[in-house]
């Protein structure tokens, strides 16, 4: 193979000036084990012409993608042979050999959406927020994005309070409650919300999502019950297990980390645990958990919990850190999760293109500029109002 052939296929390719011939040349030099020495160094001159003006790769997430590429490519990966042609790499031969497009962006203020070139999408909308309503225990509700910082009201010996970081607390006022009150925290598609619990418990609620808890937790556990995404930091109280249900679900903890995913439009309850422990039951199934398993409850067989041994934790929680992350998910998946962060009605024109996405893209970026990263993998957008229309 001709180093100089390699490099000029290179440079065209990430100037966005390759032809689908060239496009096929370089897949096939790239698909090649034997040509790996001479894609190492032809990537290493070719991509520092590019890195410096052009920082779209993260080392990290540059690191982890040609991890599983080389595994696909069944070539060795070893930690610290890569420098900065890992990310050209990664890039080219995912996007030439790989089933669909790779999203995988650095999550870094530098990266941009707005540099792809593709169809414009003309209207737009705006990303989602911290937007969520308060349902007191009298029903009095509270509209939290509009309410000012500060105390809200009080509920038992509870006082509830905004924070400036836009969290909302609970504060006890006495040492033994004078009553128990239940609130409701629900958040709209959209929206996203914090709170700290009486017992210092931190939950996180996504879009189209729902906790309902007492104000002050007495006796010998916590309960709460919630609907849609939420992710856990449990504060520990052995005397007091804290139990979230879902469904006819229950998750059994006593301090720990873990996220719960039980949207209705999903196929499944997908509890994962990061750190600790939890047991998951539903009537006479039950799965415990150990850190970095997941346990799946599909809706079709409610009856058997399927647990998975190696979970995607980082694209699991990817939403409270404020990205979304796709692993080989397919289109409904992707734009499911866009419906409800957008708060836009999916309907799809023709057949439902079959194609896979993976990789991570900013929460806080608005939707058009999303689905013009999409449009890489050949479908196409187009918004109308509130509706997102999928065309082959």
């Amino acid at each position: 193979m001709s180093g100089e052939r390699l490099s000029y296929l290179l440079v065209r390719y990430f100037g966005n000036a390759v032809t689908e011939a060239e496009s096929e040349e370089l897949m096939a030099l790239l698909a090649d084990n034997e040509n790996e020495p001479a894609i190492k160094n032809t990537m290493d001159e070719v991509w520092s012409s590019f890195k410096e003006s052009d920082p779209i790769f993260a080392p990290r997430t540059s690191s982890e993608m040609l991890a599983g590429i080389l595994k696909v490519r069944k070539m060795p990966f070893k930690r610290g042979f890569l420098t900065g042609w890992r990310a050209a790499a990664a890039a080219v031969i995912f996007l030439l050999l790989g089933t669909g497009m790779y999203l995988w962006l650095n999550r870094s203020p530098k990266a941009s959406l707005a540099q792809t070139e593709t169809t414009p999408i003309h209207n737009d909308a705006a990303p989602g927020g911290n937007k969520a309503t308060l349902t007191l225990g009298n029903g009095a509700v509270i509209v939290l994005d509009s309410a000012a910082n500060g105390t809200l009201a009080q509920q038992g010996n509870a006082r509830i309070q905004k924070l400036d970081n836009g969290q909302l607390a609970y504060n006890a006022l006495h040492e033994k409650p004078i009553e128990v009150l239940y609130n409701t925290l629900a958040t709209p598609r959209g929206g996203q919300y914090q709170l700290v619990l009486p017992d210092g418990s931190k939950v996180w609620l996504n879009a189209a999502s729902s906790i309902s808890y007492p104000t002050a937790f007495t006796g010998h556990e916590r309960r709460v019950e919630i609907k849609g995404e939420a992710y856990f930091e449990i504060a520990k109280n052995t005397a007091m297990p804290f139990i979230v249900k879902v469904n006819d679900m229950q998750v059994h903890v006593l301090g720990t980390h873990f996220n719960i995913n039980a949207y209705s439009d999903e196929d499944a309850v997908r509890t994962t645990l990061l750190e600790g422990a939890v047991k998951v039951t539903k009537d006479a199934a039950s799965a415990l958990l150990n850190p970095g398993q997941q346990a799946i409850l599909a809706y079709k067989s409610p009856t058997q919990f399927q647990v998975l041994a190696n979970a995607d934790t980082e694209a699991v929680v990817a939403w409270k850190n404020g990205y979304f992350s796709f692993n080989q998910a397919d289109l409904a998946t992707v734009m499911r999760q866009i419906a409800r962060w957008y708060d836009l009605d999916v309907v799809y024109s023709g057949k439902l293109p079959d194609r896979r996405f993976g990789g991570e893209i900013q929460r806080n970026t608005n939707a058009a500029q999303v689905l013009k990263m999409l449009e890489e993998s050949k479908v196409h957008f187009r918004i109308e109002g509130k509706k997102v229309i999928v065309l082959p």
